[in-house]
């Protein structure tokens, strides 16, 4: 069971309109989790409602106005400012306050 890590509770997932996360092969997917998945499906053009939005400009804002000279070079400066945020929880939750919504216990 991929959720066993979290005690077997159910686990809501939260999506934007991606087309990979709307594809026939994961709706298909999705329908035969549904005794412990529940899928949401934010609305089109609705980025302020996405913490992922907030996390990924936070990361260009580090990023921003930098020359790499490799695409490894990127990639090591994107994973240093993801482990720099993972470091400050209040910026998590700050992301999801950012969004408005609130969260279910």
């Amino acid at each position: 069971m991929p959720h066993a890590r979290l005690g077997g509770h159910p686990v809501t997932l939260i999506w934007d309109i991606c087309s990979s996360h709307t594809s026939a092969e994961v709706r298909e997917w999705a329908e035969g989790q549904e005794r412990w998945l529940r899928i949401v499906q934010l609305p089109p053009h609705a980025p302020e409602l996405n913490p992922v939005e907030l996390l990924w400009k936070i990361v260009k804002d580090l990023l921003a106005n930098r020359a790499f000279r490799s695409i490894r070079e990127l990639a090591e400066a994107a994973e240093a400012a993801l482990r720099k945020i993972k470091k400050a929880p209040h910026l998590l939750r700050g992301f999801l306050a950012g969004t408005g919504l609130a969260l279910l216990e």
